[in-house]
């Protein structure tokens, strides 16, 4: 299944998850997350922090949605990332007895409104532990959510600011994130990342020795909706750490000219 389809569709157990660096590309994905639910008559949880909750009103504003009355009618729950949290936490690590209270409940009770309806959620509390360095937790919370699965008929989108371009990044950070998902997305524009590191990588290695890389990728990572160039960014970051930087910086170059 694609990003697109994803977005459109949300199947349940979905798990998508869009790494990014602007809030405005965010902004249009939760946006087109949240409209195709509320034209198929699907409701939606928001778990968000209060600045970036701004955005995506107004986002959903833009697409011709009336907030209030949406929350009037129980199609939208919006809670504050922080306090939402803050509700589960048990020191640095979320409590899985409490989060099933306060978001397994969350979840039941909009989807009592809504019967055999799939509820659309999208969540970036992960990712506010994972910028306070918990990444552990943040691993642990996206353990919970897909536990949560078993029991409950809703799809789930998450966030996470994050430089794909960073060696680090793609050694540490992306790797966890991926595994989480179903439905991975590591820039805005695959297809332009897919060219930017190509042309790279051809650049620095020359055309044999990358198309070694893209048949060893091939053959020792599994294909899956994980976009190919992010895969051969991972790959190489791994096992070619000096190259890697150089593809990084070059791929980043192109992909932002």
């Amino acid at each position: 299944m694609s990003w697109s389809t994803f977005l459109e569709s949300a199947p349940p157990a979905g798990h998508g998850v869009q790494v990014y660096l602007e809030l405005d590309e965010l902004s249009v994905t939760v946006g087109s997350f949240l409209d195709a639910g509320f034209q198929a008559g699907e409701p939606a949880l928001v778990i968000a922090t209060a600045d970036h909750w701004d955005v995506f009103r107004t986002e959903l504003e833009r697409r011709g949605h009336d907030v209030d009355q949406l929350q009037r009618q129980g199609l939208l729950t919006s809670c504050e990332a922080h306090e939402t949290l803050a509700a589960f936490m048990d020191g640095d690590v979320p409590s899985p007895g409490r989060f099933e209270e306060v978001v397994g409940n969350t979840v039941d009770r909009i989807a009592r409104g809504f019967p055999h309806r799939t509820v659309r959620a999208f969540g970036e509390m992960v990712d506010v532990l994972f910028q306070r360095g918990h990444k552990a937790a943040a691993v642990a919370l996206e353990d919970l959510w897909n536990g949560l699965f078993e029991t409950r008929r809703f799809a789930l989108l998450c966030a996470y600011e994050l430089d794909v371009f960073d060696l680090d990044a793609q050694t540490s950070a992306l790797p966890e994130i991926v595994h989480a998902h179903t439905h991975p997305l590591t820039v805005a524009e695959p297809a332009r990342l897919s060219a930017a590191v190509h042309e790279t990588l051809t650049a620095v290695l020359g055309s044999d020795a990358a198309a070694r890389i893209y048949l060893r990728v091939a053959e020792e990572v599994p294909r899956t909706a994980l976009p190919r160039a992010q895969a051969v960014l991972m790959w190489l970051s791994r096992h070619q750490p000096a190259t890697a930087q150089r593809v990084l910086q070059g791929a980043r170059a192109r992909y932002a000219g």
